[in-house]
């Protein structure tokens, strides 16, 4: 033991006497804090724990490869570990020592930037401050020992060099620690399950954000402690004391044996994708995590009050204010600027009644209908419209659990998903061709039964009957809606052979009037309005559907002000979600839908869409009906 000591003593004191040790493991990792919190805002809401794990794996990276590695090599170049070889010590103290200087040198630094994060950007702590430093260092042994055995096959520095710079630049911008994950396609993303450096950046991302401990990495941690044991055995066997030993060229494919845990652990992830999924909701979290200020709005809150010029401000998710008066400065609350004068911000739509295993028309006959990446990218299709939550009835129960279980959850971008079984809900009236008695609205009222008339569902069946579409020549739907499927639907229309299916239609005709006048006369009888528009029902494709729904309203008769509660807060409340989400206040998720001009003087500017944010994310909306 008091060999071992000293030899970690005589090692500590020959690293700090290399300015490349201190450049690796305190220099650049600095440097990267910096440039990175500046570039990253890292002072906007969680931002701050990306650059703490971005930065903290490439310490580790260079510790490892660099500090350990490298410097290994050029202790043998100079003759150093020929002077160990006289004395009574195996390489096993030797590389012992390695790994605790690499520690010792490293961790106080992980330290310093944790308190530097906090104090200066305000980053929580995570509950498992242990399971972190212990994970952290965990890293720290996996990497060196990978550079020890770099050192262990190499011939010379030229070579030493070429070999870490390779397995530096591979983990240093395929795994998160530099390069942003959510920028790359799904196979790439799979492929880098592989690398080492890939699962310390989920790992680390898991613990400060998800607050994870290392019993939730078990997959990592197991690991990094086997690539440690493997790194270290192959290095005792490897181990040479003098420049003059040489290695075959065949023995760099040590290498690769070091690495198999994470070979392993890659192959495996390519058909389980757990990790990838992971990666996908971490990034999903870290985008949800920002602060935002939305400056300037009229906001309609849901409950029928508007703020004719206010604000809301966004943090980790949820609306953590709503101002009418003394806006604060965007740099006092560390909030990204969102200017929206002239603007409405909404609570995100609801649509309560669609039919999410139908499509609305005829798929294309030339590709295979899969319901479940259909259901997919409707889902997008009203994420991209403004409606953020819907309630679906008759589906497929496996392929709906499949896709609700992806999009809420966030690994998928969609608007949220319910799921209900029955072709109708109870509330919903079985007919539209008869006038509904007063004292039926009466009823409904005194039970607190809602009313949704479907208004976009009666207007689609003369035109089913007629074999048009050129009532749905809308900007949004043409946005949304599968230009194929369109085309397909059009044809089939007007093929003969459609004949009597046309013929049906008009039997079912109803009366737009009828419909309208039930709708009007419910309001005014006080009954709780709520938006649903069958979509799926042919010719009414999915996306923008409350807001034709809400068009239809006010043709109707009923108020702008009255359509939008309808939509929002009043359909919220009867999901039984007005908790999370249909209003904007303090404390609710902050799903919003921002539109140029004011939908309470015109509801047709619900379609003017500027931004849509679901749960504090700024949706992306040109990438979104393209998601893998």
């Amino acid at each position: 033991m008091k060999t071992l000591t000293a030899l970690i003593k005589i090692e500590i004191r020959l690293a700090f006497r290399q300015r490349v040790v201190l450049f690796f493991n305190y220099l650049m990792p600095l440097v990267f804090f910096l440039v990175f919190a500046q570039t990253n805002k890292a002072e906007q809401g969680g931002a701050i724990t990306q650059v703490v794990t971005m930065v903290t794996v490439i310490g580790i990276l260079g510790n490892g490869l660099f500090g350990g590695g490298m410097r290994a090599v050029q202790e043998r170049e100079a003759n150093i570990l020929r002077r160990y070889k006289v004395a009574p010590i195996t390489p096993l103290p030797l590389l012992i020592a390695s790994m605790v200087t690499g520690l010792v040198i490293y961790m106080p630094y992980v330290v310093f930037m944790l308190l530097v994060a906090k104090l200066r950007y305000g980053m929580v702590m995570p509950p498992h401050l242990a399971s972190l430093l212990l994970f952290v260092m965990l890293g720290v042994m996996a990497v060196r020992s990978i550079g020890l055995i770099v050192a262990s096959v190499v011939n010379s520095m030229q070579e030493s060099s070429v070999l870490v710079q390779v397995l530096y630049m591979v983990m240093l911008f395929l795994s998160g620690a530099t390069l942003p994950t959510s920028m790359f396609p799904l196979w790439l993303l799979t492929a880098t399950q592989f690398i080492p450096s890939t699962w310390l950046v989920t790992g680390l991302q898991g613990i400060l954000i998800r607050q994870e401990t290392l019993a939730s990495n078990w997959q990592a941690v197991g690991a990094l402690l086997l690539t440690t044991v493997v790194g270290l055995l192959l290095c005792v066997k490897l181990f040479r004391w003098e420049k003059e030993e040489k290695m075959r060229p065949s023995a760099k494919l040590w290498v690769v044996a070091v690495l198999l845990p994470f070979v392993l652990l890659g192959s495996w992830q390519v058909s389980s994708k757990d990790n990838v999924k992971k990666t996908m909701l971490l990034d999903r979290q870290l985008s949800r995590s920002r602060t935002a200020l939305i400056r300037d709005a009229r906001i309609f809150v849901g409950d029928g009050s508007v703020i004719e010029s206010g604000a809301v401000l966004v943090k980790n998710g949820r609306i953590e204010a709503v101002y009418d008066h003394d806006i604060p400065d965007p740099k006092s609350v560390s909030a990204q600027l969102i200017e929206a004068a002239g603007k409405t911000v909404l609570p995100g739509l609801v649509d309560v009644q669609i039919q999410l295993g139908a499509p609305g028309g005829f798929p294309e006959a030339s590709k295979k209908y899969d319901p479940v990446l259909a259901s997919q990218r409707e889902l997008a299709a009203y994420l991209y419209c403004g409606v953020t939550a819907v309630r679906s009835f008759g589906d497929r129960p496996d392929a709906a659990q499949v896709i609700q279980e992806r999009v809420n959850s966030g690994e998928k971008l969609g608007a949220d998903l319910m799921l209900a079984r029955g072709a109708a809900p109870p509330e919903i009236p079985s007919s539209f061709r008869e006038r509904i008695a007063d004292e039926d609205f009466a009823a409904m009222v005194h039970s607190g039964t809602t009313y949704t008339p479907l208004l976009s569902a009666v207007e689609a069946i003369p035109h089913v009957a007629a074999g048009t579409l050129e009532f749905l020549n809308r900007s949004l739907v043409l946005q949304v809606a599968p230009p194929g499927m369109m085309a397909n639907t059009k044809k089939k229309l007007d093929a003969p052979e459609s004949a009597k299916f046309r013929e049906k239609a008009k039997a079912d005709a109803v009366d737009m009037a009828i419909a309208k006048d039930n709708l009007l006369r419910a309001w005014k009888a006080g009954v709780k309005l709520v938006t649903g528009s069958d979509a799926g029902s042919l010719l009414v494709f999915h996306g923008p559907t409350v807001q034709h729904e809400m068009q239809l309203w006010v043709e109707a008769g009923i108020p702008e002000a009255a359509a939008l509660q309808a939509a929002t807060l009043n359909s919220a409340k009867a999901l039984r979600k007005d908790q999370r989400f249909g209003s904007i206040a303090k404390g609710k998720e902050a799903t919003l839908l921002v539109v140029d001009g004011n939908p309470l003087l015109d509801i047709r500017a619900t379609e003017a869409i500027s931004l849509v944010m679901l749960k504090g994310e700024r949706i992306n909306r040109s990438e979104l009906l393209n998601q893998e």
